[in-house]
């Protein structure tokens, strides 16, 4: 994974480099000393952060941002949190507004939320915005001031946690299976209950209510999540009967979706078909090594992950990183060899 630092050479900039190099391990950090939404290099980088010093909260800047934020998550350092900034920064699509007091652990959380596709407040100001929407430390209340006395309907919830996650009318009448016609329905009496005028405003918002956070976590954890969805740049490879994937003891490196056909997980005596994953503990093992040997016992068309892709997809999209989890968890539980192995590290 690879960091884009927007900010002035100093010393400042360079202590941010050093602790973004331990944030995670094969982190890369690049730097620029200008506002911009072209990336140095050919790829977008997996995050952005921003010097907040570096902003000066007008048209321009509103509209940069907005360029970056649809790119990838984007962080900003602010010199000191306000609500008014704070609202409008997360309004254009910001990820997270960290102060430059924060802690180091508190810096590095809100790296980790952004990157999961949530979005970090300073904690003082979601504390005043939940408990008292009246309580503005810097002037008259904006457009999306959270009310604790706002009703929406479950399904009204479940569509604005949609949004803030930034999807499209079209991705969330698919996900809750209703016409993008409906969605729209639902979302101008989201924006006439929250007194928002915008996709924005409304993210704004949902940041600071805690029935949002409830919905995208029982979503997470009792809804379907559809792997193939994060998987739709990956190209389908074909395997012939018999073809082995990879054996056991082999190094974890890719993980596998299985569009089509049949695997044999031989030493454990699985069979997956489509729609399964595979290869998730030699990806997130101590040792990465694959824990049984994986034979095509069909003709079978399967999209291969490679491990730094696997990662990122499990830091930015939350749904995708529990997923993983309660399948590392099952097939734990389901292969007591496997569990041995697991708790011996």
């Amino acid at each position: 994974m690879d960091i884009l630092l927007m900010a002035q050479a100093g010393l400042c900039r360079e202590g941010i480099v050093r602790l973004l190099r331990e944030f995670a391990t094969g982190v890369e950090v690049r730097v620029t000393d200008e506002l911009c939404a072209d990336w140095p290099g050919e790829r977008a980088p997996g995050c952005v952060i921003i010097d907040g010093a570096m902003l000066r909260h007008d048209r321009a800047d509103v509209e940069l941002l907005r360029a970056c934020a649809r790119a990838t998550p984007v962080v900003v350092l602010l010199p000191e949190a306000t609500q008014a900034v704070v609202d409008q920064l997360v309004a254009t699509g910001v990820s997270g507004c960290v102060e430059k007091s924060a802690s180091v652990e508190l810096f590095f959380g809100a790296l980790r939320l952004a990157l999961a596709g949530g979005v970090y407040l300073p904690r003082s100001l979601v504390s005043a915005g939940l408990h008292d929407p009246s309580a503005r430390r810097d002037g008259p209340a904006l457009p999306g001031a959270p009310d604790v006395a706002v009703r929406l309907t479950p399904r009204q919830i479940e569509v604005l946690a949609l949004v803030a996650r930034g999807r499209s009318n079209k991705v969330i009448a698919r996900q809750l299976d209703m016409a993008e016609a409906t969605v729209k329905t639902h979302l101008t009496t989201i924006y006439k209950a929250l007194n928002v005028t915008s996709r924005g405003e409304a993210s704004a918002v949902a940041a600071r209510l805690e029935s949002i956070r409830e919905a995208q976590a029982s979503k997470a954890v009792n809804g379907p999540v559809p792997v193939a969805r994060f998987l739709a740049n990956v190209q389908s490879r074909h395997f012939r009967p018999g073809e082995i994937l990879f054996r056991k003891g082999d190094p974890g490196g890719a993980l596998f979706y299985v569009e089509h056909g049949t695997i044999r997980l031989s030493d454990l005596g699985i069979e997956l078909g489509a729609g399964a994953v595979l290869g998730e503990i030699g990806l997130f093992s101590p040792d990465h090594r694959r824990t049984s040997t994986a034979i095509c016992k069909t003709a079978c068309e399967l999209r291969t992950v490679s491990a730094a892709e696997a990662i990122r997809i499990y830091y930015q999209e939350p749904d995708f990183a529990l997923y993983m989890i309660q399948l590392v968890a099952s097939r734990l539980q389901a292969t007591p060899q496997t569990a041995c192995y697991s708790t011996s590290q």
